[in-house]
């Protein structure tokens, strides 16, 4: 008799391990301080107060310790066989609040035609798997648990369609949950749902749902908002997913939807990938997907896992001639690319690109204008002595640091005869000792000078026998700030006479 009873609980168990499954993965629970005001959890002397109006099915915790419970007008409790609720208990130092009550906050309700709303705890869903994979599945098993409360909205469902619902540790049927929906309790659990119809399946479909087509407009209402912008060209849409992805679909019809058809095609696929050694690099995913408009088909998703580089793309494509030969339908996206680069985006980078260009013109005129095409520009845009601002009184000098640069050997020493309109400059230091002249300017090789020389040095011989002091160079300064700028040296020079009186520079 043992043996029997030990024989049907395994067969029990390993039945509900391998039905597929959804689990409810939202609410706050009851012990998270999240679902209380302030964060504060109840004391044993504390007095748990409902909101006036709490639309939801709370399940109360299995041992609960508390002053007292201040119900809502409106909302339901859920109270397990076990369970156990003790009022007055001992006061513990640990835990004391002022208020003496802890508020619960309003509870959120849930969508069921929301892929975020499920979970699925044996294999998960990856990034590729279609929106309505994520939801439950015509004939899958439902299963509600937990210590938080439980609300469903049933916006735009038609057909309340399962496997199997088990709320809170306990089966449901069919029947008692078309009941359910109909009395206040139900109101509370599932809302807008005067016309919902309840419809359980058992393994009689092929793939997720009857009709994907039917569940595509409200599924995708609920996560059209969250699809990523595709950084690809000419992105694919895989049946029964709400959002572009870029990759590659590989989809052919069938009649048959047996599970050994699903991983024959699935272990041909990775033969490949695993042949190529892209097993890090490629991702997939093999579903039927019926229709009763197309008929049912068997889909495989083929993805980049990492950022998109049209690895899957490739791959497909040099097998090209297998899917031919067994009249499978290939779809692929395009090359990468980034959405987010904007017109304005393209806009700013060629305004800076102008903008560095026309900067690298102005810098080439100012240090060549003997070029015949830079010539051109105004000599007031790259000569900052011509900035003038005569509203404000102001009016850039010259830098003399700058001045020793210039050809001052070459000019001539004068301002009229000049091109840049300078004025020689007097001696800065002379050395009777050594006999060195330091002058403001010097004679820039970068310069030809030719002829320039010649006058300069006559000019300083001639001025060498009339004063009677070594050979000097000048240099030439601006005309409007000879006066301010000039500095001037006083030099004693003594002649061989006695008669001859000093003369003073």
């Amino acid at each position: 008799m043992w043996l029997h009873w030990q024989w049907l609980i395994w067969a029990f168990v390993w039945f509900h391990g391998a039905v597929a499954t959804k689990w409810y993965g939202g609410g706050m629970d009851f012990n998270d301080p999240s679902s209380w005001i302030d964060d504060h959890l109840p004391c044993p002397q504390d007095l748990v107060v409902f909101p006036e109006y709490y639309p939801a099915l709370l399940p109360l915790p299995e041992d609960l310790s508390i002053s007292g419970l201040f119900f809502p007008r409106e909302g339901a409790i859920l109270l397990a066989e076990e369970s156990t609720i003790t009022f007055g208990s001992d006061k513990q130092t640990s835990c004391e609040s002022e208020e003496k009550k802890a508020i619960l906050k309003p509870p959120k309700s849930s969508k069921w035609f929301d892929p975020g709303t499920w979970t699925d705890k044996s294999k998960g869903f990856s990034p590729f798997t279609p929106e309505l994979e994520r939801i439950p599945c015509d004939d899958e098993q439902v299963i509600i648990k937990g210590h938080g409360p439980l609300a469903f909205d049933l916006e735009n469902v038609q057909y309340l369609r399962m496997g199997q619902l088990i709320l809170a540790g306990s089966s449901i049927s069919k029947t008692y949950l078309e009941q359910l929906i109909s009395r206040d309790l139900g109101q509370f659990l599932f809302h807008n749902a005067q016309y919902v119809q309840v419809e359980y399946y058992r393994g009689e479909l092929c793939g997720c749902h009857r009709d994907f087509e039917r569940l595509l407009e409200p599924v995708c209402h609920n996560v059209q908002e969250q699809c990523e912008a595709p950084h690809c060209l000419s992105p694919v849409r895989p049946l029964g997913s709400c959002c572009l992805i870029c990759g590659a679909i590989l989809s052919t019809p069938t009649t048959h939807c047996t599970e050994s058809s699903k991983k024959e095609f699935m272990a041909q696929i990775n033969n490949l990938i695993s042949q190529e050694n892209r097993k890090d690099q490629i991702g997939l995913h093999v579903e039927f997907v019926g229709s009763q408009q197309f008929g049912n088909s068997l889909q495989a998703v083929v993805t980049d896992r990492l950022k998109y580089s049209e690895q899957s793309m490739e791959f497909l494509e040099q097998n090209l001639h297998n899917w031919q030969k067994k009249g499978i339908t290939l779809k692929v996206s395009g090359r990468p690319y980034n959405p987010n680069v904007s017109f304005s985006s393209i806009v700013l980078i060629l305004f800076c690109m102008a903008l560095v260009g026309l900067v690298s013109v102005v810098i080439l005129a100012h240090f060549m204008p003997e070029n015949p095409y830079l010539n051109r520009i105004p000599q007031w845009i790259h000569d900052p002595r011509r900035w003038r601002w005569h509203h404000l009184c102001l009016r850039l000098r010259r830098n003399l640091l700058f001045n020793r640069f210039d050809n001052g050997g070459a000019e001539g020493g004068s301002s009229e005869g000049g091109a840049s309109g300078v004025d020689r400059l007097g001696i800065m230091a002379y050395d009777p000792e050594s006999g060195e002249v330091r002058e403001r300017a010097f004679d820039n090789p970068m310069f030809e000078q030719g002829a320039a020389l010649e006058v300069a040095a006559k000019e300083s011989q001639e001025q060498e026998e009339i004063l009677g002091v070594p050979k000097m160079e000048t240099g030439d300064l601006d005309a409007s700030s000879v006066v301010d700028e000039q500095e001037l040296t006083e030099i004693n020079l003594e002649t061989c006479g006695a008669d001859t009186d000093e003369e003073t520079i």
